[in-house]
């Protein structure tokens, strides 16, 4: 059980990294912010249900308790994960906007 919990809850760390790390590729190489914050926050999203269902598929046959309480976490875990997404991806916009409008010249 606890290892299961541990793979679930180090997979939706990962996938907020890997939503960041998309972003801020495709920020930098584009100069959008707003579609590709977008797209990373889909990223996000869906990396995140994935993670859900294969928690439900998981814990389903083992202890319903299991199976809703690591569900809130992986909402809990869903939610905060985009708002620390998007409060980065924001925070350091004006420098991966500058770094493209530099690589233009």
């Amino acid at each position: 059980m606890d290892i299961g919990m541990t793979i679930y809850v180090i997979f939706m760390i990962i996938a907020t990294f890997v939503s960041f790390k998309y972003g801020s590729i495709m920020i930098r190489k584009t100069g959008l912010f707003l579609p590709q914050s977008l797209v990373a926050g889909i990223i996000n999203l869906g990396l995140g249900v994935i993670g859900i269902l294969g928690w439900f598929f998981f814990s389903w046959s083992v202890n319903e308790f299991l199976f809703f309480g690591g569900l809130a976490l992986g909402v809990g875990l869903l939610i905060v994960g985009e708002i620390v997404l998007f409060a980065i991806l924001f925070s350091k916009r004006k420098r991966w906007i500058q770094f493209y409008n530099d690589s233009l010249n």
